[in-house]
């Protein structure tokens, strides 16, 4: 088709004429809708942006052998929030002198950890061991999603005077109206 009647025909329909074999003979066009075009194609690069940076982010985590219940619950809490934030997970666990002739005990720790977050978490690369630590790479399973965190209430800092002496204290104020009674 000639270059004019092509024009003139994508005219009629109301779309560009848009080259994409130029090096060919005859040089190749499609028509389409440009604008569109661009705004699907700038759409789908942000969705790519943002779904790399999901994947890309690593959190870690470090533990002991010795570690105590208590503090294996808060990091398996802490491990989870990063989970539920749609990040990766390395756990690891550092030996520090003669810990290391038992990496049994560290073992045992990461599988509660890797218990505690089975609901949440894949795990991605078994424990191996690295030089002086045991780790394990976790990452979020498909179809969770992240939550949403509450906005943290209002805070303001009021400075007492109290026998000649000054003091800052911090205040939470509420969001919510007083209600009265009757």
């Amino acid at each position: 088709m000639k270059r004019n009647d092509a024009l003139r025909f994508a005219q009629d329909e109301g779309l560009d004429l848009v080259e994409v074999g130029p090096d060919q003979n005859p040089p190749v066009v499609r028509m389409m809708d440009y604008g569109k075009f661009k705004f699907d194609q700038s759409k789908r690069a942000k969705e790519a942006r943002k779904a790399s940076k999901a994947t890309s982010e690593l959190k870690k985590v470090r533990l002991t052998p010795k570690i105590a219940e208590n503090d294996i619950e808060q990091k398996t809490k802490r491990v989870l929030r990063f989970l539920q934030d749609g990040a990766k997970v390395q756990v690891f666990v550092r030996f520090r002198g003669r810990e290391q002739a038992h990496p049994e005990i560290a073992m045992d720790v990461l599988r509660r950890v890797a218990k505690g977050v089975a609901e949440y978490a894949r795990l991605e690369q078994k424990p191996i061991m690295e030089g002086r630590m045991l780790s394990m790479m976790l990452a979020p399973r498909a179809g969770i999603k992240p939550v949403e965190k509450p906005a943290a209430p209002e805070r303001r800092l009021r400075t007492q005077r109290h026998n000649g002496t000054q003091t800052a204290t911090t205040t939470t104020e509420s969001r919510e109206p007083a209600t009265q009674s009757v």
